[in-house]
């Protein structure tokens, strides 16, 4: 089996995530699975290495996967920000701590986007 190198993600595409979608550094640095801390020592190289770019890679399918469900980076904020019903009342911030939540609030980001809504 044959693994690839994923393209590293740049600080500078987190830092403008933080702030295009208003989250602060501690709801990105529990996306990426990282301290605050760590976060910041994180955004302090060009780079966010293998592990946490792959994370990022993902994080941001969740963005245009919501932005497309939602209409727009404002609505997908407020969304990602509000307990929702469609993940028995979890905040969907909150679950994309881990790679399961994460995988669940994509899912349920599809299903709005084909008007799926039970």
């Amino acid at each position: 089996m044959k693994f690839y190198k994923i393209k590293e993600a740049k600080s500078d595409e987190v830092k403008e995530a933080v702030a295009a979608y208003g989250f602060t550094k501690d709801d990105m640095a529990g996306i990426l699975g990282v301290s605050e801390k760590t976060y910041y020592n994180m955004m302090l190289k060009p780079t966010l290495g293998q592990e946490k770019s792959d994370r990022f890679h993902f994080i941001q399918q969740i963005f245009e996967s919501g932005e497309e469900a939602l209409g727009s980076k404002n609505s997908l904020s407020n969304w990602l920000k509000t307990p929702q019903p469609m993940l028995d009342g979890y905040v969907p911030l909150d679950m994309m701590r881990t790679i399961t939540g994460s995988n669940r609030v994509l899912q349920i980001l599809g299903r709005i986007k084909h008007g799926i809504t039970a």
